[in-house]
């Protein structure tokens, strides 16, 4: 028993360790048309990483089943950990570049698992409740995430 105590004591550890890793993992997001760049953590949804950083964008639900979010993603992977309607998401005719879905990803369930370039709806915005709103032109956020953790 004495010896595979340390072997387990190692195990916990580097779980412990794989961990930490995963939870520090940031993915950079940039919102089309804005330029709006900011970091979303790699358990977040892209709204509640905008929100994290005190923005919006449309969106209703949060349950990936309204649409009302539904954006084109240009670049990158994401994931939908809780599922979401896949109707909504079957609008756009899919083509061999744009993936199965045509390209259409509802942030408020896509979790990125790399970088994302997200074009907005041509009546979507982003806005900074803190501020201003974030037009045509670009907008790098630099928000420390222990200043904004709150909703």
């Amino acid at each position: 028993m004495d010896g595979q105590a340390p072997i387990a004591r190692l195990a916990s550890r580097h779980r412990i360790e794989m961990s930490r890793r995963a939870a520090a993992m940031t993915f950079e997001v940039t919102l089309l048309p804005s330029g709006t760049t900011f970091l979303v953590e790699a358990d977040e949804t892209v709204v509640d990483g905008l929100r994290r950083h005190g923005l919006r964008t449309r969106y209703k639900c949060r349950r990936g089943g309204c649409g009302v979010c539904r954006a084109t993603l240009v670049r990158g992977e994401i994931t939908y950990p809780s599922g979401v309607c896949a109707a909504v998401l079957e609008e756009d005719e899919p083509t061999p570049e744009s993936g199965p879905h045509g390209g259409a990803c509802l942030p408020c369930r896509a979790v990125p698992v790399s970088d994302l370039v997200i074009e907005l709806g041509p009546h979507d915005s982003v806005v900074d409740v803190l501020g201003a709103v974030a037009t045509g032109s670009t907008k790098r956020l630099e928000v420390d995430a222990t200043t904004r953790d709150h909703d």
